[in-house]
């Protein structure tokens, strides 16, 4: 459904007679025959600030004739009275049209053709406005049916040993080589390049052929502390042909550091104590709370993806350039502030960063385009948004390990810009959940086989966990 767009409409009052052309990127045009009363009363107002400001022999400020003040200023009165004539017809067309412009900074362009005190005067203006939002068909909306996984026995068995891992104490080994089961610190340099190039540092691994890369498990079974090898680091046989393309072999120095044994805490009243519980009771059953909980937020997260293409296929609509040019840049300043992108952007090609800029300016026009209709959505049913929705935070170490806590902020923090984010975050989910609750659910259909890798935007989210402290030995 594409925006449609108004023609050519006049409005009439004693003052202003007008006409608004809707052009391309929401901008709109208003071509504009003032009455001369206008004109006169503009000419009056430039006339009286520049007599504000200026000093005449024999006269206060404020006080010279008028006759005086044209004669000696007539430049710095010209300039006025076009400006008071704009800003006089501007706000008299407004109070016709209701026009929202963009944004209190938005830049009003206007080009006075004529003016006269006898015939008045003809001038255009130009600005961006607030998008067109189509209306939305709730009647038209289905999404496919998402299973919520099963929260059992062997899933919370399957966290608490993830727990587990926050608080681990690590045994330091060092009167054998390195086997099976042991966690091996090492550093990989790729040595067909002078210098050598380091791309792992006191880099810890288990030491599973499950888990392990192939090459590097191979190399360092056998191997003491402080022995290097030199290989071959390639993909695992199995590996899919994008990772064996993305990955090709390159010759590696592989140094063993260090060879480490996890002593993990029993699950028991001593541990669900440091996660916030009174004990080990409690701590399993708001383990298992918090799991169905995180079910529960996959599978609406799923259906607010299903939403979000659904609207993005299906209203379209034009966006003001500045809009998108200040999301992009928004964007690319949160992206080159972070190092690993830094580290990235230096190896990238000319093409590749502009491959990249492409990107990012996709992602911030179907932001920009999800928040305008999401805001419409939110309006017109009326849907409540809260501040109180913005300040979710936690009170358990439990729950930190839980939560993503990059979409938090507290409310003693001053930063505007977040507050900002996580409103417009707040408002898409909000209105997304409103389609959910309105839309078909059909059932799902077969995933077909993919022929290509899709591109997917990922970013880094940080855990918040306790401090590791001292544990005991496992004796469950």
């Amino acid at each position: 459904m594409t925006q449609s767009k108004e023609k050519s409409k006049e409005y009439k009052s004693d003052t202003v007679t007008f006409t608004i052309e809707q052009k391309p990127e929401c901008v709109v045009e208003y071509r504009v025959k003032t009455s001369p009363q206008i004109v006169k009363k503009a000419r009056c107002e430039a006339v009286k600030s520049v007599s504000k400001e200026v000093s005449l022999p024999g006269f206060r400020k404020g006080r010279a004739p008028d006759h005086l003040i044209l004669k000696k200023f007539p430049g710095v009165v010209k300039t006025r009275w076009e400006k008071a004539i704009a800003d006089q017809t501007l706000r008299a067309c407004q109070k016709l049209a209701h026009t929202p412009i963009l944004s209190n900074d938005t830049k009003i362009h206007f080009n006075i053709v004529k003016h006269s005190m006898e015939e008045g005067a003809e001038l255009t203006f130009q600005f961006e406005t607030e998008p067109l939002v189509p209306d939305i068909y709730l009647n038209e909306i289905e999404i496919e049916e998402v299973k919520k996984e099963v929260i059992d026995e062997k899933k919370l068995k399957q966290t608490l040993k993830t727990i587990q891992t926050y608080f681990v104490d690590w045994e330091k080994i060092s009167d054998r080589s390195a086997k099976e089961g042991d966690f091996s610190i090492v550093d990989v340099d790729i040595i067909e390049k002078k210098p050598s190039e380091n791309i792992l540092s006191n880099a810890r691994f288990e030491m599973k052929k499950a888990t392990m890369a192939h090459w590097m498990y191979e190399m360092v079974v056998g191997m003491k502390i402080g022995d290097s090898k030199e290989g071959v680091s390639k993909p695992d046989e199995d590996a899919s042909e994008e990772d064996k393309k993305k990955l090709p072999p390159k010759k590696v120095r592989l140094t063993l550091k260090g060879i480490e044994i996890p002593c993990y805490p029993a699950v028991d009243d001593a541990l669900a104590k440091k996660l916030g519980a009174k004990n080990e009771k409690e701590l399993r059953e708001r383990l298992e709370k918090l799991l169905n909980t995180q079910a529960d937020e996959a599978v609406q997260k799923k259906y607010r993806q299903q939403i979000s293409t659904h609207l993005l296929e299906n209203y379209l609509f034009e966006l003001p350039k500045t809009l998108l040019q200040r999301e992009t840049q928004f964007r690319i300043k949160q992206l080159v502030e972070d190092i690993d992108f830094q580290q990235k952007l230096m190896k990238m090609s000319e093409d590749e960063r502009k491959e990249a800029i492409k990107d990012i300016e996709a992602l911030s026009e179907k932001a920009v385009r999800l928040f305008y209709i999401s805001r419409k959505i939110i309006q017109d049913n009326n849907i409540k948004i809260s501040p109180n929705e913005l300040h979710q935070g936690v009170s358990t170490p439990l729950e930190a390990l839980f939560s993503d806590q990059s979409d938090l902020y507290t409310a003693k923090e001053q930063s505007q810009e977040q507050k900002a984010i996580a409103t417009s975050r707040l408002i898409l989910s909000k209105a997304e959940d409103f389609l959910i609750s309105k839309a078909k659910v059909v059932p799902s259909k077969p995933k077909k086989e993919a022929t290509a890798p899709k591109k997917a935007e990922a970013r880094g989210k940080k855990k918040a966990a306790p401090k590791k402290n001292n544990c005991k030995k496992d004796s469950s």
